[in-house]
């Protein structure tokens, strides 16, 4: 509870310096002091509406609050941004007498709040171009052991779908095209199908677009976090009514060729050691692994995984943020090879929060598999 009132606190110091800001450029009369101040109250409180009522609001009005609300919190993050720049170099303008002196300081209150929020506009709409335009990213996989009776296969792996009230069924429908039109042999899947809650999913019954999914060899998946955070028996109930694989601390031997491990997330709590997973296998032949946080990959090299995929990262989602993810984890996004353990971290096809991506980019991943 204490986490929760400390966010709140920060979120509210936050929208009272932007508040602050552009109630000063606000030109003097009483309706446009009032109409300013009403809309500014529907963005700070938006995001909070909609999560306090996502069990009780209608589906509709929660997607456009979410929307607003966490449109907001993407404002929030680049107008604070830009304002404090600005006045720092403002303020050393003025220290050093460089620039102009004779500005009112009304006139450059209006300037900085009118050019802040048209710079940020512009970065929204190229960060929403590139989160509902998602990128395939192809990579080539070389495994040295027998695949048994294949020599190739094309996965399509994802992760961080997130579900809900931002990511509908329709948008959930176009994913379903993109990664058909893939023409995969197995698709796998790294957690956080659902995001904050299971109620629109069952609403909309997306396990009807899920189940549209196509994949000779199967589709897997394992447990995110947010697969608890929305509550982990409803989420379960919904999980149940689609065609795909769950595996949970379990292994799966697809074509008698080669092995699919999905671990719990870490915050289910307790996770069976790797090592007891793996000798439920056979190690000589290719084995995949399914963990939603990357947390770990020593783990996997020591115990001989030939690829793990991992999400959850979202590669920051906005900048900033993925220069501290990069600071957290030791693959935060992309390819690398460690020992013969190959490790693949998604930036998602979906995501939480704001619909944009700014300075990372939603994917699809194809693995061209080669076995050697």
């Amino acid at each position: 509870m204490s986490f929760f009132i400390i966010v709140f606190s920060i979120y509210t110091i936050i929208n009272v310096y932007l508040f602050s800001k552009g109630w000063k450029a606000v030109v003097h009369s009483l309706f446009a002091k009032t109409t300013y101040s009403v809309i500014f109250f529907i963005f700070y409180s938006s995001f909070i509406i909609a999560m306090l009522g996502r069990n009780v609001l209608p589906l509709e009005l929660q997607k456009i609050l979410y929307f607003i609300g966490t449109t907001w919190l993407a404002v929030m993050l680049y107008i604070t941004l830009y304002f404090l720049i600005t006045d720092l170099i403002y303020g050393l303008s003025r220290l050093f007498r460089l620039g102009p002196q004779s500005f009112s300081s009304i006139r450059l209150y209006r300037i900085q709040v009118i050019s802040g929020y048209a710079i940020v506009l512009i970065i929204l709409i190229t960060g929403y171009h590139k989160f509902t335009h998602p990128s395939i990213v192809e990579k080539e996989i070389v495994i040295s052991k027998s695949g048994g009776k294949y020599k190739e296969l094309k996965i399509a792996a994802l992760s961080d779908i997130h579900l809900g009230v931002a990511i509908d069924k329709k948008k959930l429908q176009k994913y379903v095209q993109l990664i058909n039109n893939q023409k995969p042999d197995l698709i796998l899947i790294a957690g956080d199908i659902i995001d904050n809650n299971v109620l629109p999913l069952n609403k909309e019954r997306m396990q009807e677009e899920i189940n549209q999914l196509q994949a000779p060899l199967g589709i897997y998946f394992c447990l995110g976090n947010h697969e608890y955070l929305s509550n982990i028996e409803s989420g379960m109930k919904f999980l149940r009514k689609t065609d795909m694989t769950l595996l949970i601390d379990s292994v799966a031997h697809v074509g008698d060729s080669f092995w699919i491990i999905g671990r719990n997330d870490k915050e289910g709590g307790y996770r069976t050691p790797l090592n007891e997973l793996i000798a439920q296998t056979n190690p000589l032949q290719p084995l995949f692994l399914l963990d939603h946080q990357p947390y770990c990959p020593e783990e996997a090299v020591k115990e001989g995984i030939d690829l793990q995929f991992s999400g959850h990262t979202h590669d920051g989602q906005l900048w900033p943020l993925n220069l501290v993810a990069k600071k957290i984890y030791e693959v935060s996004y992309g390819y690398k090879k460690i020992g013969n353990t190959q490790l693949y971290v998604s930036s998602g096809l979906g995501l939480w929060g704001p619909p944009y991506r700014i300075g990372t980019q939603s994917e699809l991943v194809i693995f061209n598999i080669r076995f050697n």
